[in-house]
């Protein structure tokens, strides 16, 4: 890669480009879940929900660039007063390269400096072993594991510190 990735909160102008990476990212795997049907969901809808998220101290949505392209996004979703559950997925030809670490490590950073979470959590089917490797290695641990359409699942945890 010759160009730099960056790293950045989305913005709503990236509304429609966000909806067309997570439509590629779900057709590339199947390890990659989302809750809704992206095809009922404007590219107005998804720039009115990212400003929503900007301005909250519980969810999150930040973005990997490299040039103009969007090649990676992580998510906080509040699901309890103080539990966020974290979702990652990059490019399938930009793996490899540290950008799911990063942006992991994006989130917890915001999660420790900016919200009022004290815990963030994520669901990882157990065969996905890239995954559980950056997740391990950010910090995260091992809370459960239980089967989900015949397929072995592992939940997990991130305890954020306390701040002074």
């Amino acid at each position: 890669m010759t160009e730099e990735v960056d790293f950045r909160l989305a913005e709503p102008s990236d509304g429609q480009a966000i909806l067309d990476l997570l439509k590629v990212l779900q057709g590339e795997s199947d390890t990659f879940l989302v809750d809704s049907d992206l095809d009922d969901i404007t590219g107005d809808d998804e720039a009115q929900q990212i400003n929503l998220i900007n301005h909250s101290r519980t969810n999150l949505m930040a973005v990997a660039t490299y040039g103009s392209e969007l090649i990676g996004i992580v998510t906080v979703d509040n699901i309890d007063r103080t539990v966020g559950e974290v979702g990652v997925a990059v490019l399938a030809g930009y793996q490899g390269y540290s950008i799911g670490t990063n942006l992991m490590e994006l989130a917890i950073d915001w999660a420790k400096d900016f919200s009022s979470l004290d815990q963030l959590v994520l669901t990882v089917f157990s065969k996905n072993e890239p995954a559980l490797h950056v997740y391990y290695k950010v910090g995260f641990h091992d809370t459960d594991i239980f089967f989900q359409d015949g397929r072995e699942v592992v939940r997990m945890a991130f305890d954020v510190p306390k701040k002074d």
